[in-house]
């Protein structure tokens, strides 16, 4: 207290007070909201129908960029509670309760958003973080699945999947229990399925399934087994299971060497049983290096012989790559074995035209193919560029590949180089190997070599050993 007012209070007089500060204003985009709310409220139909357009958002982002995030998630949700039928509302309150770690107001939301599918991925991943921030890895585990049934290059997801993928090792009663939801779906968790395969371990899941090492009761001995994920199975995707079945079928008619042999197909339990691949995947190869220039070619003209094996059936694989390329065991001279005809499809004479010929792996996908037309040349593309791959190694290709935006408008590019000591081992062959190698990534399908004429021409330039 000043002196002058201890010198009045003394004296008798009231002492001054400090006018009482006034109170905040609010910003102008919160009173435009709230006057919007308030119209809504009295159904007033030029409120209600802009709702959601350009300058509503326009006032939601400059609230936000006024630091009143509370105030816009309050105001978010009263104007979902009055436009249910406005998807993107919902979306944008999940968004930001996400980002607040607010998940129990968000998954509500979140959960609503999958029947919707412009925002189910997006919804899905977020429901994803949320269960491995609450410690339910199977339900993110569940949540990154529905998204890669969808897109398989769905930015983070399938990196995500993998890091929650449990450990390999044999199942026991103690953790049946915890299992991923495809194997604990099933009779005694797992550990024995349809009175004849005992489950023991997993390999890997994929978008629509998961494999595992199991041992077949009846004949004594390991094979593999892929089980549809559950969401596979549900009867909303009864038209796509039937085609996947019925390339299936195609599949296990080609009798190759290099190609996975099918044991079995079982539709009523949603299993594809196929031999077991003991020596690992060409991609887990290929991560140590390039292999030795004689290797390298007669790799190559194994697997364009085995591609011409599946043409000649008027079959695609149309998912050629690394991982899908298995040793049929732990031999160095062990045959390398085409897996995986999940997208193949029987395409006779004429190429396939449709959305469903875009689900390859982008690196390998030939430029026809990202815009949807498939046939046996997309093949012959792929395994050049795995050709490129075994002579270089894949940091020759790190760029190109992982380029997406690039792969996707069709201006990545081999840069038609070949390690020096490739190049001098096999002069004076060499130019002979860049132009083969080319015309196997040439953009026009029709300019490239057939899978026969690619291993009669790569047989010729093997050097001798």
């Amino acid at each position: 207290m000043s002196i002058w007012n201890r010198l009045k209070r003394a004296l008798g007089s009231p002492p001054q007070t400090e006018p009482p500060a006034p109170e905040p204003q609010a910003p102008p985009e919160e009173t435009a909201l709230r006057s919007l709310l308030q119209r809504t409220a009295d159904e007033d139909p030029v409120a209600l129908a802009s709702i959601g357009d350009r300058e509503f958002w326009a006032l939601v982002a400059r609230l936000l960029q006024a630091g009143r995030e509370r105030t816009t998630i309050e105001l978010l949700g009263r104007f979902v509670a009055a436009r249910p039928d406005l998807p993107e509302l919902a979306a944008r309150l999940a968004e930001l309760l996400s980002d607040r770690r607010e998940d129990a107001q968000a998954r509500p939301l979140l959960e609503r958003l999958t029947s919707f599918p412009s925002h189910a991925l997006r919804a899905h991943f977020l429901l994803a973080e949320a269960a491995e921030r609450a410690g339910d890895e199977d339900a993110a585990r569940r949540h990154l699945e529905s998204i890669l049934a969808v897109d398989l290059d769905y930015p983070k997801a399938r990196a995500h999947a993998d890091q929650l993928r449990p450990a390999p090792g044999v199942l026991s009663a103690a953790n049946a229990a915890a299992a991923p939801p495809t194997l604990a779906g099933l009779p005694d968790g797992g550990t024995a399925f349809a009175g004849r395969y005992r489950l023991l371990r997993e390999l890997g899941r994929g978008a629509s399934g998961a494999v595992y090492v199991a041992h077949d009761e009846e004949l004594d001995r390991e094979l593999a087994i892929k089980i549809l994920h559950p969401h596979a199975r549900a009867q909303a995707r009864a038209e796509a299971r039937e085609r996947a079945w019925g390339e299936a079928r195609v599949a296990a008619a080609i009798r190759h060497p290099g190609v996975v042999a099918i044991y079995d197909l079982d539709e009523d339990r949603q299993l594809l049983a196929m031999e077991l691949c003991s020596g690992g995947s060409l991609k887990a190869v290929l991560a140590r290096g390039p292999l030795e220039l004689g290797a390298a070619l007669r790799r190559g003209v194994e697997l364009y012989t085995t591609l011409d094996a599946v043409h000649r059936r008027g079959v695609v694989h149309g998912d050629v790559k690394p991982g899908n390329l298995l040793f049929r065991d732990a031999r160095p001279a062990s045959e390398l074995v085409l897996g995986d005809f999940g997208v193949a499809r029987l395409v006779g004479d004429k190429p396939v035209v449709d959305d469903r010929a875009v689900r390859g792996t982008l690196g390998y996908m030939a430029p026809e193919q990202r815009r949807g037309v498939l046939e046996p040349a997309a093949d012959v593309y792929a395994a050049g560029v795995i050709l490129v791959e075994l002579l270089s190694g894949t940091a020759a290709l790190a760029g190109w590949l992982a380029d997406r935006g690039a792969l996707l408008r069709g201006e990545a590019r081999w840069d038609r180089k070949l390690p020096t000591a490739v190049e001098a081992r096999l002069a004076p062959r060499a130019d002979r190997l860049h132009a083969l190698a080319a015309s196997l990534l040439d953009e026009d399908p029709a300019r490239r070599p057939t899978a026969a004429d690619a291993a009669q021409s790569l047989a010729a330039l093997v050097p001798p050993s």
